[in-house]
């Protein structure tokens, strides 16, 4: 073999993969931080606690039944049923919420009871806080529809 030929041999230089790896390096760094910045969680317990709210609607209306909802603790929603509103409650153990790490709400004073045909009984206006401040207002209506401000 003659040194022509090897000079004519394709193939990586040690430059070349490295600067591929370093390249490959910073686009994984800056996808891991932008993910890391998605991570919200006031906003997400928002959606989840109007989710929820959604969910106990849904299931007054599908069990004809009255369902109550009220905070648990600043960080979770417990829920109870009976005939009516005004009647005596029993708690239901496969329907509750808790907040993500990080959400808290405001005032724990107030309590919601979606009727069988899935109407609150009150208009209901509720915060949810995060360790920064940042609050987010959760509104139920009495027609049963839910809104985040």
């Amino acid at each position: 073999m003659d040194r022509q030929d090897l000079q004519d041999e394709s193939g990586f230089t040690l430059m070349e993969v490295l600067v591929a790896i370093t390249f490959i390096a910073i686009l994984s760094y800056a996808a891991v931080s932008n993910i890391k910045s998605l991570e919200n969680p006031l906003a997400d317990a928002s959606f989840q606690v109007s989710h929820f709210l959604r969910l106990a609607r849904s299931r007054a209306i599908s069990q004809t039944i009255a369902i109550q909802l009220s905070p648990s603790s600043s960080t979770g929603i417990a829920a109870s049923s009976s005939d009516s509103c005004s009647g005596t409650m029993t708690p239901m153990d496969d329907l509750s919420l808790t907040l993500p790490d990080g959400a808290f709400f405001v005032d724990t004073a107030w309590t919601a009871c979606f009727t069988q045909r899935g109407l609150a009984d009150d208009n209901i206006v509720f915060d949810l806080q995060n360790q920064q401040g940042s609050t987010r207002t959760i509104e139920l209506a009495l027609g049963g529809g839910v809104q985040i401000r």
